[in-house]
């Protein structure tokens, strides 16, 4: 069970992430059913809210909760997609992120947000689907 920080400020200055998870609970992938549901290319989030923002507007789309939460065995399930698209914030644990991911998945290409932009949620709320598309194509 995650939980979110309601609180605008920023999150590491007070010790902890925007999302929190009870102690010891494992990091589980969020939205399976993207895979299922994907053709041949699928999109990873760092935030489930992410991935919901993404799928809503059709590019399917898991989350993996936190950027720490990535782990090696997840590539597989991703194999077989001619193309994956990662999501990460745009500071450096979502610059990790990126990289862990693109370095584990050769398929992989890293979807760079600017701080203005904040996260994928964050990007859909100022510009829309448009912006969205506009950095998925690296603009």
């Amino acid at each position: 069970m995650r939980f979110r920080c309601l609180q605008e400020h920023v999150h590491r200055d007070f010790g902890h992430g925007k999302y929190m998870s009870l102690k010891d609970e494992p990091a589980r992938v969020f939205n399976i059913g993207a895979i299922h549901r994907a053709d041949d290319e699928l999109h990873i989030a760092e935030g489930e809210f992410d991935s919901m923002i993404l799928n809503k507007v059709g590019m399917p789309a898991i989350a993996i909760p936190g950027a720490q939460g990535w782990s090696s065995h997840h590539r597989r399930m991703v194999a077989g997609f001619s193309k994956v698209y990662v999501w990460g914030d745009p500071d450096e644990a979502g610059s990790e992120f990126i990289g862990k991911v693109t370095r584990a998945v050769r398929n992989a290409v890293g979807v760079r947000l600017l701080k203005a932009d904040g996260d994928v949620t964050e990007l859909y709320l100022k510009g829309g689907v448009a912006a969205l598309r506009a950095r998925k194509r690296g603009e």
